[in-house]
């Protein structure tokens, strides 16, 4: 299902049914650009099924639910440019089916929960611009880890886990230049 450019705020918060009771089977969700999103609605972490999560340029999103870990079977989580969150929850902890995590240009996260460690099959993992991201010790645990993208500091600040992860690569993006618009 994917909810674009909806207000979907306040079809959430005006609804008494929960999101899980009317997409009981729903694996794949995108929600880009609701502008007026600020949390996940009611029975959202219900959705047990869910294996792809994609939430995107919703610039008012302010945190996730902390029964987020419910999502057991969630092997993808987009948070890209969603730059109100401040955090992700301890029960991330809980997602070990998780192979993709993109917090790319949500700079208002500055820190990992220690949890991150225990997202042992995380394969990719999206920093561009978060680069004031502090790192955990924990992520010494993602062996399983094969790609950090991010931007130049955000490398540097990989490359005390280096020795703990080997077969990590970090690939640096470069910043976009946009002077030629102006």
């Amino acid at each position: 299902m994917s909810l674009v450019m909806c207000n979907i705020d306040q079809a959430f918060t005006k609804s008494t049914n929960k999101i899980s009771d009317a997409f009981p089977k729903l694996v794949d969700l995108t929600i880009d650009y609701c502008n007026d999103l600020e949390e996940l609605p009611t029975g959202f972490s219900d959705l047990v099924l869910l294996r792809k999560l994609s939430i995107t340029n919703c610039h008012k999103l302010l945190a996730l639910p902390e029964d987020m870990g419910n999502l057991l079977d969630l092997e993808v989580l987009r948070l890209n440019s969603c730059i109100e969150l401040t955090e992700l929850p301890g029960t991330i902890g809980r997602l070990h089916k998780s192979q993709i995590l993109d917090l790319a240009e949500c700079p208002s996260v500055t820190e990992l929960p220690e949890q991150i460690g225990q997202l042992h099959d995380l394969r990719k993992l999206y920093m561009i611009e978060c680069s004031s991201c502090e790192l955990p010790s924990s992520v010494a645990n993602l062996v399983r880890l094969k790609e950090v993208i991010g931007d130049q500091e955000t490398a540097m600040s990989w490359n005390r886990f280096k020795p703990c992860l080997p077969s990590l690569t970090m690939k640096v993006q470069k910043e976009n230049n946009l002077n030629w618009l102006g």
